[in-house]
Formats: C-alpha cells, structure tokens, sequence
C-alpha cells in the first residue's frame, strides 16, 4: 500500500516537472518582452520626399509644379502636373514608403483609399 503512494507521487511530480519545462520553454522562446524590429525609415514625414516625386516626374518628361503635390493621407500623395508628352494637364496617386520608395503611381486610387462612398 505505501508503495502505491510512492507511484502516484511519482508519477505527479513528473507532470509537475513537464508543466514546469513547457512553460519555460514558452518563456524562453515565444514570449520575450523584446520589441520587435521595425522597419529602419530614413524620413520622418511625407512632405521630406517632395524632392523624389519631382525627380520622378521630371524623369518622366513633365515639371512638377510647386503646389501640385498634396499630401492626403499618411504617405499618399495626390499629383497635379502638365505631361510634355501627352500635352495634357494629368493627375496621379502616388504611395511612398518612409524611405521615399515609390510603392503605387498611377491615376486612380490606392485601393486603401477606396470606398463605398467615393
């Protein structure tokens, strides 16, 4: 009889044991306070890439005017400028990233931008 209770004692410390090495391992592994790695951004605010979208609109063939960039939203950009090429007067969304990387250029709407009312 006292033997049974040695087993059963056993048997509850090493379900103890394995509770306690799953949690450390979570612990250890999953659920560190470490922030995680956030994209490293040369610029601080949309307006810092004016310069860029001048650059690639001259690229283009066309000047970009001074008041023809607006900024709508975070880094979406709203271009208004005469395309020497087209001989019109022509509108583009342009979405940069915080390193002024062009993500979207084009004459509608960034598709975050999109909704049912416009």
């Amino acid at each position: 009889m006292n033997r049974n209770k040695n087993k059963t004692s056993l048997n509850d410390m090493i379900d103890k044991l394995l509770i306690i090495l799953v949690i450390l391992f979570f612990i250890g592994n999953g659920c560190t306070t470490k922030e995680k790695k956030s994209e490293e951004c040369y610029y601080n605010q949309p307006r810092n890439c004016q310069q860029y979208l001048e650059t690639e609109v001259k690229s283009r063939g066309s000047l970009l005017a001074l008041d023809g960039i607006v900024v709508l939203e975070d880094w979406t950009f709203y271009l208004t400028y005469f395309d020497n090429v087209s001989k019109k007067i022509t509108e583009k969304y342009v979405k940069v990233n915080c390193n002024c990387d062009i993500l979207y250029f084009d004459d509608s709407k960034p598709p975050e931008m999109i909704t049912p009312f416009n």
